[in-house]
């Protein structure tokens, strides 16, 4: 299993990054979270300033997730998903997710990642 940690808000993304060497006994669900969440990771600083950032630009529609995917599919396949269709990985993203960090996402309130 590889885990991502992505963010993005209406203008793109911000963070796509391959959190699976801070992880690599492919933790269950909600053990990760608690991991990301604990003061001695080196992702929590991190994972703070995104919620922190996220939260006082509300008016940017910003969402945190992290999502997991197998070893078939290689970390620079979705950079390149998220360079040419940023769109359809942010769809796929929001059914797919391990765990939802942060989301301003409203359904009814379409935004459309450029």
């Amino acid at each position: 299993m590889r885990y991502i940690l992505a963010m993005w808000n209406q203008e793109g993304f911000e963070c796509l990054q391959d959190i699976t060497d801070k992880h690599p006994d492919n933790f269950e669900k909600g053990q990760i979270m608690d991991i990301l969440k604990a003061q001695s990771n080196p992702l929590s600083q991190q994972l703070s300033t995104m919620k922190l950032r996220a939260g006082y630009n509300s008016q940017r529609c910003y969402e945190i997730y992290v999502f997991s995917t197998n070893d078939a599919l290689e970390f620079k396949d979705l950079e390149d998903w998220m360079n040419t269709d940023p769109q359809s990985l942010v769809e796929w993203i929001r059914v797919n997710h391990y765990s939802k960090v942060y989301s301003d996402y409203r359904p009814k309130h379409k935004i459309k990642i450029v």
